[in-house]
């Protein structure tokens, strides 16, 4: 008796999830069922903002060194978080210059690369540079002190600081998968 009204049950629920119009599916209010799957765009020049992950720093990096950044701002579209705060993003140093001699300071220049929204790399611009002080009146005084080795009295190096802010742009439209609603 048990297993003919559990086969009963199953053929109802079965019959009754056949007969459910699509036009049923939920859908947030003023959009369509399409919309629910359609990509979303992200426009050219929209504005992303970033935390430096670790130092970069001209003592130990180079010109082609990558670097980390977390996005520090959601981006939304429409109330849609279309990339979220703690994305990762990476950077590239463009030019790094070791602080010299004569109290010479570094000089860095970096730029932002891209975006990685899952599968996808969102390309942004935006750069950045830092200058490291001179030591211009420590070797003055160093050559009184010291003569001619005051000389050799070095600069500080340039570095971009583990949690420095940075701003970027979206480098061109770009199509993302329609993300879920974001919290209000």
């Amino acid at each position: 008796m048990f297993s003919i009204n559990a086969a009963i049950a199953a053929a109802l629920l079965l019959s009754a999830a056949q007969e459910v119009p699509t036009d049923a599916i939920i859908t947030p209010v003023g959009a369509t069922s399409d919309d629910a799957v359609a990509p979303i765009v992200l426009r050219r020049d929209t504005p992303v903002h970033f935390m430096v992950v670790s130092e970069v720093t001209t003592k130990t990096h180079l010109a082609g060194h990558r670097f980390k950044l977390r996005v520090d701002k959601p981006v939304t579209i429409d109330g849609l978080i279309v990339i979220p705060v703690g994305a990762t993003a990476w950077g590239e140093v463009l030019d790094a210059k070791k602080s010299g001699n004569v109290g010479k300071g570094g000089s860095l220049e970096a730029r932002l690369l891209y975006i990685e929204s899952g599968t996808i790399r969102v390309p942004v611009s935006g750069t950045n540079t830092a200058k490291g002080a001179s030591a211009g009146g420590e070797t003055a005084l160093g050559v009184l002190a010291l003569g001619p080795l005051g000389l050799f009295a070095k600069g500080n190096n340039a570095k971009i600081k583990a949690g420095e802010l940075m701003t970027g742009f979206v480098e061109q439209d770009i199509e993302l998968p329609r993300p879920t609603l974001a919290a209000q």
